[in-house]
C-alpha cells in the first residue's frame, strides 16, 4: 500500500440528519476490512447526535468535526452554512463526540488569518482541549481564484504565538499529536503545531507528563 500508514475521509453534507457521516462510514468499513488500517472520518455535526455510534460501530478509529474559527463574525462570513450549527453546536457534538470516541480522538481544524480576534481563538481552542477535543491549528493559505484568494497570509510571528500558547494548553491537558490514531493531527503537513509541541516540552523538560519526545530531524 505505497507505506500508508492511516487512512482520512471527508466529504460533504449531504442532509442534515447525518451529514454524509453514515455514508462515508460504510466506505470506512470497506476499508478497514481489506487493509485493517486506523481510519479518520470527517463530516459536520449532525443534528442527531446518536449518528456518533453508529460511525464508531463501523470500525473508525477518529472523526474530524472541523469548525474552522471560533470568532462567530469570521465564521458567518466565511463559512456560512457553519455559521447555522455556531460554535455552541460544535461543542455539543465534541463533547458527545469525545463520549464515543476518546479523549484524543476527536479533532477540528482551526484556520488562523481571516480576520479573527486572536482571544477568541485561544479561548476556543482552551475549551475544547479541555473537552479532549486536539484544535488543529493551520494558517491561511490563500490559493488564486477562489473568495480569499487575494487575503495575505498570516504574519508568522502571530502563527508562532498562537502555536506557542496551544502548545501550552495541550501539554497541560495531557493531549499530544502522538496520541493521534489517524488524520491531519497524526500527519501534521499542514501545521507547523507539532513542532511548538516538541519546543514547549524541550524548555519544559524532556519527557513532560509521561509524554514521548520526538527530536527533530
Amino acid at each position: 500500500m505505497d507505506g500508508a500508514v492511516d487512512v482520512t475521509l471527508t466529504t460533504g453534507s449531504i442532509n442534515r440528519r447525518d451529514r454524509g457521516a453514515l455514508y462515508i462510514s460504510r466506505c470506512a468499513a470497506a476499508i478497514k476490512e481489506a487493509s485493517g488500517l486506523p481510519i479518520q472520518v470527517q463530516f459536520e455535526p449532525p443534528d442527531d447526535l446518536g449518528v456518533l455510534e453508529h460511525v464508531c460501530d463501523s470500525g473508525v478509529d477518529a472523526v474530524g468535526i472541523h469548525i474552522e474559527t471560533f470568532d462567530p463574525d469570521v465564521l458567518a462570513a466565511v463559512a456560512a452554512g457553519k455559521a447555522q450549527c455556531g460554535v455552541e453546536g460544535y461543542f455539543r457534538c465534541w463533547e458527545r463526540a469525545v463520549e464515543v470516541f476518546g479523549r484524543g480522538s476527536v479533532t477540528t481544524y482551526v484556520i488562523l488569518g481571516m480576520g479573527e480576534r486572536p482571544e477568541l481563538i485561544e479561548a476556543g481552542c482552551r475549551r475544547a482541549i479541555e473537552l479532549g477535543v486536539y484544535p488543529f491549528v493551520v494558517p491561511l493559505r490563500p490559493v488564486p481564484g477562489t473568495p480569499l484568494g487575494d487575503a495575505e497570509a498570516p504574519d508568522p510571528e502571530y502563527v508562532a504565538g498562537i502555536y506557542r500558547s496551544v502548545s501550552a494548553m495541550l501539554a497541560e491537558a495531557g493531549l499530544d499529536h502522538l496520541q493521534a490514531k489517524a488524520g491531519c493531527a497524526r500527519c501534521q503537513a499542514c501545521s507547523g503545531l507539532s513542532a511548538w509541541e516538541r519546543i514547549f516540552r524541550r524548555e519544559n523538560g524532556d519527557g513532560l507528563l509521561g509524554l514521548p519526545v520526538v527530536q527533530s530531524a
